[in-house]
């Protein structure tokens, strides 16, 4: 298939032919108002030396006595040279000539017929056939020195429209330089733009930008995440119709997110960092997002961010089965060498058939589990708090942390589901911190129920560094505002060697 042009010769060849047009059309005018000026400023010559040869004695006395003279002839000979002219004639009333360049033409009838004007009194610029061909003339009257009002003759002064075509054609030869030099610098610059533009648009071709333009919108728009376009005063300049749905459900308006400001979308804009480029858990109106952002910079310069605003509930529960999967697999891997160890020493018990010890070593292995479970099951009555404590219990277990969990007195069932929801929601995250820290190696949980509160208390064994990274976490936006949501308080009481948490939440128990 044949190619077109591409963008960059287009571009040159457009711009260039604008160019010579705009050139062209430039220089032609330049050309008319050159002639123009030119002959203006002969005509101005014309009259100007003309009046003052009028005032000459020599013109008035040869005029009034009616016949020429050597010194006459001489005179306006040199004039004629002086000024670059090419006749000076002065003629009687009767239009007789009594000076002029060729001697023989002198005492015959100036020709013309464009000196009657001036016969009459009136200076005037004309152009006519005379001996010397057609030339450009001015004709000024002459008055007598003693009458003023008496006109005794014309002086009448030409050049020939030869000279006059060729004192024009001489003056375009600095304009025909002039317009080779235009042209050249034009193609340069026609070509320096083309290429600039082309590198403005990273060097893709229409069709290209078309295909990119397409292909970003078709991925803005469907993808379920919300994505903006923010300028560096935090304006959306762009929103993908998920960020729409999401302001729309938000706000309750029907009007685009495009114009409106970051705030207008995020409530608590300080709750999040637009410089951090990493995810950051964010909540609003109870709802947990994954915000993150990345900065938009053209030739080394910011001008904006784009944000990305996903939903966090199927992120972090994919997260969560995954901390729990490869926590799982190095319990296993620590499980399988305990359990052969405990495997060998039942063989050898049986062996030995040393069945009594067989038994008491069996109810030591399978009462501890037995216990907790059975223990828990009457001092939670709650069933969705007591599973999720049996697999709290376990993640600890497998991190190698002793988790001691104290209930008093027992926990009611609770028919509000919320509570319930709260309740695990904010022990969730605050085990999730717990187990970030390595250091741990015991845990105390006390449980205490009132009438309307669960007063949840933590005791864990800290140095000052890791006591600092908990500071860190539970300080952040996203718990801050959990507890806000949950309506629930919490505490934080630092001790050299221990650190003690403390969760208050509502918790309106039934008990039976």
């Amino acid at each position: 298939m044949k190619k077109g042009l591409r963008l960059w010769g287009v571009l040159t060849l457009v711009f260039t032919i604008v160019l010579l047009i705009v050139t062209s059309i430039l220089y032609g005018l330049v050309l008319i108002q050159n002639s123009t000026f030119i002959r203006s400023n002969e005509e101005h010559l014309l009259l100007s030396v003309g009046k003052q040869l009028a005032i000459d004695p020599q013109v008035t006395t040869a005029l009034e006595e009616g016949r020429s003279n050597d010194q006459l002839e001489a005179y306006t000979n040199e004039v004629t040279h002086i000024h670059g002219l090419d006749f000076v004639v002065v003629m009687d009333m009767q239009a007789i000539r009594l000076t002029h360049p060729d001697e023989t033409q002198i005492g015959k009838h100036f020709e013309g017929g464009d000196e009657v004007t001036a016969l009459e009194g009136k200076e005037h610029v004309s152009v006519s056939e005379g001996t010397l061909g057609r030339s450009l003339r001015g004709f000024v009257p002459v008055y007598s020195l003693t009458e003023s009002q008496k006109q005794i003759g014309v002086v009448a002064l030409g050049i020939r429209m030869q000279s006059l075509s060729a004192l024009v054609k001489s003056s375009r030869e600095g304009y025909l330089l002039a317009l080779a030099l235009s042209i050249t610098i034009a193609a340069f610059a026609a070509t320096g733009l083309a290429y600039y533009l082309k590198r403005q648009l990273h060097n893709l071709e229409p069709k290209e930008i078309s295909r990119l333009f397409e292909e970003r919108n078709a991925m803005l728009e469907e993808t379920k995440d919300a994505v903006i376009v923010l300028d560096l005063n935090q304006q959306i300049n762009l929103a993908n119709i998920a960020a729409n749905e999401l302001y729309q459900k938000n706000s309750g308006h029907n009007d685009s997110l495009v114009g409106k400001h970051l705030q207008d979308l995020i409530l608590q804009t300080d709750a999040v960092d637009l410089e951090r480029n990493v995810e950051q858990l964010y909540r609003q109106n109870g709802q947990d997002f994954l915000f993150s952002s990345a900065p938009i910079n053209v030739d080394q310069k910011r001008i904006g961010w784009i944000v990305f605003l996903r939903n966090a509930t199927e992120s972090l529960f994919v997260m969560d089965q995954l901390a729990n999967t490869t926590a799982y697999a190095s319990a296993l891997q620590s499980q399988s060498h305990e359990f052969m160890n405990k495997l060998h020493v039942i063989y050898g018990l049986a062996d030995l058939k040393a069945y009594d010890e067989l038994k008491i070593y069996l109810d030591d292995i399978l009462t501890p589990e037995k216990e907790f479970s059975h223990r828990l099951s009457f001092l939670v009555q709650n069933p969705q708090v007591a599973g999720f404590l049996i697999g709290e219990r376990q993640k600890f277990f497998e991190r190698k942390i002793h988790l001691m969990i104290e209930i008093s007195p027992e926990i009611p069932a609770n028919s509000q589901e919320v509570e319930t929801k709260s309740l695990i929601d904010l022990y969730r995250y605050i085990h999730h911190v717990l187990l970030q820290l390595n250091t741990i190696e015991d845990l105390r949980i006390e449980i205490h129920h009132e009438t309307g509160l669960l007063t949840t208390t933590y005791t864990i064994q800290l140095t000052t560094t890791d006591q600092q990274q908990l500071q860190d976490s539970f300080h952040s936006n996203y718990f801050q505002q959990m507890l806000k949501d949950y309506q629930a308080e919490f505490l934080i009481e630092e001790q050299p060697n221990f650190v003690v948490l403390q969760l208050q939440t509502h918790y309106h128990g039934v008990i039976k």
